[in-house]
């Protein structure tokens, strides 16, 4: 059985927590613990956040549970009308994250039947607690850089690579198996822009602009268009002169799929095979009329895929 980092995180704080509150002589110092496991979150912005709504929201909840509770008295009509009025304003305030920390609180004052100084200090302080346990253990975060330089590093394997299947499949006529290759590919770019967000995350007081989740969301684009290109691998069923042309175009790519390579000059070359293909005689045949359909759709669909590469390329300058 593996024991997750998270895991061992939410142990620790909660261990502490109670510690803590136990070490104060709080009631309820269980509560702290509670709060403590509720603020391990995935992000470090996250735990923020969520800690921020339950801060807002107890004291929502001990203000608006004294008032009711003095006006009804502690009856459960008073509970009732609490919940009719608290929930929609948890809502309208975006404290949502803050509502069950905010019942249990309330379920204290209730049980105490009364809220004086010494109440309200022990709720505040197991609050704090709590939060501040959470916060400070959910500092730790392990670093994802190695995990994204890996899948960075392998997605542009694998893109060159469907690169230069295409073209040995232009060249030959034989289709061959993409299926893992795109498999492949869009596992590693659902695992990388998820560890890139999970950074960006983690990252107290940086801007959302990280550059490596601008490099994924750039090889989603592209990793659409390149499954466009290779659904019309299935319409080569014989060889023409111009493949081989296109062919070697899609080599160079291959060798140069690197996201920092300047795609000018291979948008060029391409707009040139594209005026070639316009001044061409037209097809004799069908098969040749569908090969020739099926090159220029993919040069159409590479002419996108380079001007997402040379958009991101511009954008680092």
């Amino acid at each position: 059985m593996v024991i997750g980092y998270r895991t061992l995180k939410t142990a620790v704080a909660a261990a502490l927590a109670m510690w803590i509150a136990e070490r104060m002589q709080l009631d309820y110092h269980v509560f702290a613990a509670i709060i403590a496991i509720l603020s391990i979150q995935a992000t470090r912005k996250k735990s923020f956040r969520a800690s921020y709504e339950r801060i807002m929201a107890s004291l929502l909840a001990i203000g608006l549970g004294f008032i009711i509770f003095e006006v009804i008295g502690y009856r459960p009509i008073a509970l009732a009308l609490y919940f009719i009025l608290f929930l929609p304003l948890t809502q309208r305030l975006r404290l949502q994250d803050g509502f069950i920390t905010s019942v249990v609180i309330l379920t204290h004052l209730y049980t105490a039947r009364q809220l004086n100084l010494d109440i309200f200090l022990n709720e505040i302080y197991l609050l704090l607690i709590g939060v501040g346990v959470g916060l400070l253990v959910n500092m730790y975060m392990p670093s994802l850089d190695r995990t994204i330089s890996d899948r960075r590093r392998q997605i542009d394997q694998r893109i060159a690579a469907l690169f230069f299947e295409v073209a040995a499949a232009i060249e030959t006529g034989r289709i061959n198996q993409h299926s893992l290759t795109l498999h492949e590919t869009e596992r590693l770019l659902k695992e990388g822009k998820e560890a890139s967000l999970k950074r960006m995350g983690n990252a107290i007081g940086r801007r959302n602009d990280d550059e490596d989740y601008s490099y994924f969301r750039m090889r989603e684009q592209q990793f659409e268009l390149l499954n466009g290109i290779v659904r019309n691998v299935d319409d080569l069923v014989l060889v023409v002169e111009e493949g081989k042309k296109v062919a070697d175009l899609f080599r160079t790519i291959g060798d140069n799929v690197r996201p920092d390579a300047d795609a000018t000059l291979f948008l060029t070359e391409l707009e040139r095979l594209l005026e070639e293909f316009r001044a061409s005689p037209l097809p004799t045949t069908r098969d040749e009329f569908e090969v020739r359909s099926a090159l220029l759709h993919m040069l159409q669909e590479t002419e996108q895929y380079l001007q997402l590469k040379q958009r991101f390329v511009d954008q680092k300058r």
